[in-house]
């Protein structure tokens, strides 16, 4: 499936790439708060935006892998 020249996979690479920013700036957002004195649940948003970047970032490895017939998603 293509959209506007672009496959499905670099549609979704590129919504995913927004989601990080969008979940790093939250992330930032609440952390700049009291930033001398990190509560127990901002570190915890900390280690879930992360966790969000890298299940982003396997998730995309594993989109390139081919398939069993050797080819590639598109």
């Amino acid at each position: 499936m293509q959209w506007k020249g672009k496959t499905e996979v670099e549609v979704f690479e590129e919504k995913a790439n927004e989601l990080v920013s969008m979940t790093f700036a939250l992330c930032e957002k609440r952390l700049s708060k009291e930033p001398n004195a990190v509560s127990l649940p901002q570190k915890a948003l900390a280690a879930a935006a992360l966790s969000v970047q890298e299940s982003v970032k396997t998730f995309l490895a594993v989109t390139n892998i081919p398939d069993d017939t050797g080819e590639q998603e598109k």
